[in-house]
């Protein structure tokens, strides 16, 4: 009897053994892909990411009438680039570009002849340009969409490819 009383309390002590291992390997292992901290991506490392992700959108060339106030008819034309870090970005451009297109026409036509060739008058556009395709972009073309907090904006700058008045 004390030799099965030996081996059962053996067995039990056997078992809480691995039943001690194998918690402890559990636990490191939770720690080691949930828990532990991972280094933060250095601004050299962002910095690649986005140069390798950069993409230029190309609008095309868009001509329109311009406000003046002497009578006469004047025209802008311009070529419009979209600068985005996101390549996913540019089938949404394609899909609402008629939208996109006419929100654009629609702020080069609202310019005065006189002042529209104004460097801050042209920086100021193309921030209006920028804020205006982002929220097409952002919302689906107008449907309500939840934002994501600290998401950037899907254009990240927008530049003239060339700008003619006349």
């Amino acid at each position: 009897m004390t030799e099965e009383k030996k081996s059962g309390r053996g067995r039990f002590i056997l078992l809480m053994g691995t039943i001690a291992v194998l918690l402890t390997v559990v636990a490191s292992a939770v720690w080691w892909f949930v828990v532990r901290p991972v280094a933060a991506p250095t601004p050299a490392q962002i910095a690649k990411e986005k140069l390798k992700n950069t993409k230029f959108i190309d609008l095309g060339s868009l001509v329109t009438n311009l406000q003046s106030a002497d009578g006469s008819t004047h025209y802008i034309q311009v070529q419009i680039q979209l600068k985005t870090y996101d390549p996913a970005i540019a089938a949404s451009v394609k899909s609402f570009m008629p939208e996109i297109r006419n929100g654009i026409l629609m702020l080069l036509s609202a310019q005065h002849a006189d002042k529209v060739s104004e460097p801050a008058v042209r920086d100021q556009l193309l921030q209006q340009i920028k804020q205006q395709v982002n929220t097409i972009l952002e919302t689906d073309g107008g449907a309500l969409k939840v934002a994501r907090p600290g998401a950037h904006p899907p254009i990240a700058a927008v530049y003239f490819a060339s700008f003619v008045v006349q």
